[in-house]
């Protein structure tokens, strides 16, 4: 530490490359030893999903097999329908007083992640963790 500014000394020069390289070294080890997967097929989501439980920040959810989803999200009910079209999970819900209109999601799965891409795979992203 620096004695007139109680900091550490800024990293400079070769000591900077090697420190950004050590750092990008250890964060994308374990993102390249897990398996990003799409799900492509309605029987493979299902087997996926099962009687597990999607959860993120404020939400909780179960895809039923008969086509419900039902669960809760920031503190009110939610429910909803879904269907398999092509290779999209379609989806429309309705929570906090709002309905969602139908809106069709490409489903990539990392481990224990459910990746939810909105509008064909060009929107917006989702995860959920599948919790058993």
């Amino acid at each position: 530490m620096c004695p007139k500014t109680n900091r550490l000394p800024p990293v400079t020069g070769a000591a900077s490359a090697s420190l950004a390289l050590a750092l990008a070294l250890t964060v994308a080890t374990p993102a390249e030893a897990q398996e990003l997967r799409r799900v492509e097929t309605r029987s493979d989501f299902l087997d996926l999903v099962g009687e597990a439980s999607l959860t993120r920040l404020g939400m909780t959810l179960q895809v039923r097999p008969d086509g419900s989803i039902t669960g809760r999200a920031y503190g009110t009910r939610l429910r909803g329908s879904w269907d398999w079209s092509d290779t999209y999970f379609c989806s429309a819900l309705t929570y906090g007083g709002r309905s969602h209109p139908r809106n069709c999601h490409t489903v990539t799965v990392i481990s224990q992640t459910l990746r939810m891409t909105g509008d064909e795979g060009q929107g917006g992203s989702s995860d959920f963790w599948l919790r058993r």
